[in-house]
């Protein structure tokens, strides 16, 4: 029997506005608020919306699904809680095989294999075991391509494992017919994300728990968006990538608009330096870049940076609206930013349009304030990645 081991202070939340849904997202709580706050943030890092339900134990086939593309079923820190009602498995096969889509993380195959979820089990595309380990790290390794689920992702890549009575489950294979996108290779190969058809619907398994480590990581953050967006079946998501950026206020320090293209540490560093006034922000910075889609259904700017120096700041994004020729009133978001690398984004509201100019301009704001005591008064913004997600 595996021990329940309670979460502790959580490193590096990450801090988002909500901006453009790309699926909404049904997710089953954890039995922990602050791993659900995660789940939240790495949801709509990726432009997902989602609501945080009830425990897989509570889901007794009552919950209405309408309006939802997908649910999470994680099975993690309230692995032990006991099993899902029957009522509860049948709701959820009905509904993947009526066009809904299913993920789910460590436990829930383990607990299929020890014998409960006997209805649901056959939903699933990986194979059933009861083996797990309790790794720190996993290497995932591309195997079977999807242009969705592989989308912003390396061949090969590394995420931090997180620990809820162990960390992976050693599923050995797959279904026939079910796709093996990734293996995890430390003590593997074993299958670390796999997916199929069910029905109408289909269904995606991830072999680890998807815990605060793995999602504060942006890779790991991207994956499970991915695979979010693939189940759904939604559109595909373009990254536009930024042309030029134009500081108003503030000092640069280091980098330029080629440092802001990719999450690679390589940072566009912005400092505070002279202050007009202390109604206006003193770092102000406008990003331009160039939509792929003259006239997409949804498009976001998200950034991923954090502070130099310790203290309360605010972060402050918005687009620019071309018909106005202003900055938005309404496509604003502000949040706390601190000293870990936070993602942040705000979304265009209807009419989605008049965010793209005449010749597929696209521009948006970052500004950032000194919201309380800081530890310097010579503090710096450094900005990681800032782009536009562009759907069609």
């Amino acid at each position: 029997m595996r021990n329940y081991l309670a979460l502790g202070p959580l490193l590096g939340l990450l801090a988002l506005a909500p901006f453009a849904d790309a699926a909404n997202v049904y997710v089953f709580s954890s039995g922990n608020p602050t791993h659900d706050d995660v789940v939240r943030a790495s949801l709509a890092g990726a432009g997902h919306t989602s609501v945080i339900g009830v425990e897989f134990w509570e889901f007794d086939g009552t919950v209405p699904l309408t309006g939802y593309d997908a649910v999470f079923f994680q099975a993690n820190y309230n692995w032990f809680s006991g099993s899902m009602p029957e009522a509860g498995e049948a709701q959820l096969v009905r509904y993947v095989s009526d066009g809904g889509g299913l993920v789910t993380s460590e436990w829930v195959l383990w607990l299929s294999a020890a014998g409960s979820l006997p209805t649901l089990r056959d939903v699933f595309p990986s194979i059933e075991t009861t083996s797990y380990n309790n790794d720190t790290t996993h290497t995932f390794q591309q195997i079977d391509a999807d242009p969705t689920v592989n989308s912003g992702m390396p061949a090969s890549f590394v995420l931090d494992g997180d620990f809820a009575g162990g960390g992976e489950t050693n599923i050995p294979g797959v279904k026939a017919g079910a796709k093996q996108f990734y293996t995890t290779t430390r003590n593997g190969p074993f299958v670390g994300l796999s997916g199929w058809d069910y029905g109408s619907g289909r269904v995606a398994q991830f072999s680890q728990t998807v815990g605060e480590r793995f999602m504060t990581n942006p890779l790991g953050f991207r994956l499970l968006g991915n695979v979010m967006e693939w189940v759904s079946r939604g559109a595909g998501t373009v990254q536009a990538n930024p042309t030029s950026v134009t500081v108003r206020l503030g000092r640069i320090d280091a980098g330029s608009v080629a440092e802001i293209a990719d999450i690679d540490g390589q940072v566009f560093r912005v400092c505070k330096f002279i202050v007009p006034n202390q109604a206006v922000a003193p770092i102000t910075v406008e990003v331009n870049g160039t939509s792929p889609i003259p006239s997409p259904s949804q498009l976001s700017f998200r950034t991923y940076g954090r502070m130099n120096a310790s203290g309360l700041f605010s972060q402050t994004l918005d687009l620019w609206d071309w018909n106005l020729g202003n900055f938005s009133p309404t496509a604003v978001t502000t949040s706390t930013i601190g000293t870990t690398f936070r993602a942040a984004g705000v979304g265009a509201n209807a009419p989605v349009g008049r965010f793209v100019g005449s010749s597929n301009q696209v521009r948006a704001r970052y500004r950032i304030r000194q919201t309380g005591p800081a530890g310097t008064p010579a503090w710096c913004f450094n900005l990681d990645q800032a782009i536009w997600l562009i759907r069609p």
